[in-house]
């Protein structure tokens, strides 16, 4: 008991009985040949063994079953029960498994226990070395343990060699080795290195409300101000721009642009669209009942953004970035329309009708079979007719 006592500074101490309880129950089970459980007196340092047993009216196998009788008061026929059984010393084999099985129980309860503390960081931002690689997974040491940046939790823009100081947020904490989990990808990650780069973010005069991003290529992140006295987004900004340029190098080149929040709709979408200057902003849901998979189901509402001709390349940005990444911000769909043109309609029930027709307007899609003694339209020169004769 004096043993569990000191482990218990450093491990949970149900976590520690119960590994022993494990260990204990192993031996057991191997020295009797039967499957065992056992339990700790904590109070006098003694383990007490059971099996478990079905409740019977006859016993026809001993091993499985107990008469009704020999068990307590409020069994019924069919229950199962723990039965006491006498153990005596389990052989050196069995002593010397139930040991590993302990080591092995205590090192990953040690583990858990000290990545515990970062339960309360998840969604924060961790920094770390990267130690080695396990296929396209990088092992980064935290320095109380160890986390596991996964491939599909890093940017196909970003490499990072053993060596490398590595920032990222905590994606999970789980029980597996190593415990904690990093995603370089999450909008977690640009929040976190605005407010590492960002005085006014960590003092607490500016928040960061919502981000947006395209690992690797582009970001929007809205920003509020506690106090109007404040400048939100020429706080992120800094001197010249000189903060938000270690954010940008701190991403590996990702471009980060900086809007204000606001609480009206069509001022944010206006704020998250820019660079690009907006003309109008109307609430819009896209002709056509239905959307999505299925039928029934409808399209949801969004806004109806109009520009001039001359912005509507800017309001959509390098592969309609910019307003992907501000319908994410908005959390509803944009459509961008230049003035005086009428918003795109869906096309679902053109390529239904398609379909039915089997192929697209002014296409053929098979060889159109010529009459009897005829030539066919698709019949090469000094080709064979399949309709007719030789010519």
């Amino acid at each position: 008991m004096a043993a569990i006592k000191e482990l218990a500074a450093e491990v949970d101490r149900a976590e520690l009985v119960a590994a022993v309880e494990q260990a204990a129950a192993m031996a057991a089970s191997r020295t009797s040949g039967r499957k065992l459980e056992a339990r700790l007196d904590t109070g006098k340092g003694v383990f007490s063994f059971f099996s478990r047993k079905r409740v019977a009216v006859e016993v026809l196998d001993p091993e499985t079953e107990v008469a009704l009788d020999a068990v307590p008061e409020g069994a019924r026929p069919g229950d199962l029960v723990a039965v006491p059984e006498d153990f005596g010393t389990a052989p050196r084999s069995a002593a010397r498994a139930a040991r590993e099985v302990l080591h092995s129980r205590l090192r990953g309860a040690r583990l858990l226990s000290r990545a515990s503390r970062y339960r309360k960081r998840i969604g924060k931002l961790e920094t770390g070395t990267v130690v080695r690689r396990e296929g396209r997974d990088l092992i980064v040491d935290l320095g109380p343990v160890e986390a596991r940046l996964s491939a599909a939790e890093q940017s196909r823009h970003e490499v990072f060699n053993p060596g490398d100081v590595v920032r990222a947020s905590v994606r999970a904490v789980e029980r597996e080795e190593p415990p904690v989990i990093l995603s370089r990808i999450a909008p977690d990650v640009v929040s976190g290195v605005m407010e590492r780069e960002t005085p006014a973010i960590r003092r607490g005069e500016v928040e960061v409300r919502k981000v947006a991003r395209l690992p690797g290529v582009r970001a929007k992140a809205a920003v509020a101000a506690g106090s109007r006295m404040v400048d939100p987004v020429a706080a992120c900004l800094g001197p010249r721009g000189s903060t938000i340029r270690a954010v940008t190098r701190e991403l590996r080149g990702e471009q980060v642009d900086v809007i204000r929040w606001s609480e009206c709709v069509e001022d944010f979408a206006r704020n998250a669209l820019r660079p690009a200057r907006v003309l109008q902003v109307e609430p819009w849901t896209p002709d056509g009942a239905t959307g999505g998979r299925g039928r029934g189901r409808r399209r949801k509402p969004g806004l109806l953004v109009t520009v001039s001709a001359a912005e509507l390349p800017r309001a959509l940005g390098k592969r309609g970035q910019n307003v992907r990444l501000a319908s994410e911000l908005l959390g509803m769909p944009i459509e961008v329309v230049a003035e005086g043109q009428a918003p795109r309609q869906r096309r679902g029930r053109e390529r239904v009708r398609r379909s039915r027709r089997g192929r697209p307007p002014g296409r053929r899609t098979f060889r159109q079979r010529a009459p009897a003694g005829g030539r066919s339209a698709k019949t090469p020169r000094g080709g064979r007719n399949r309709g007719g004769r030789d010519n």
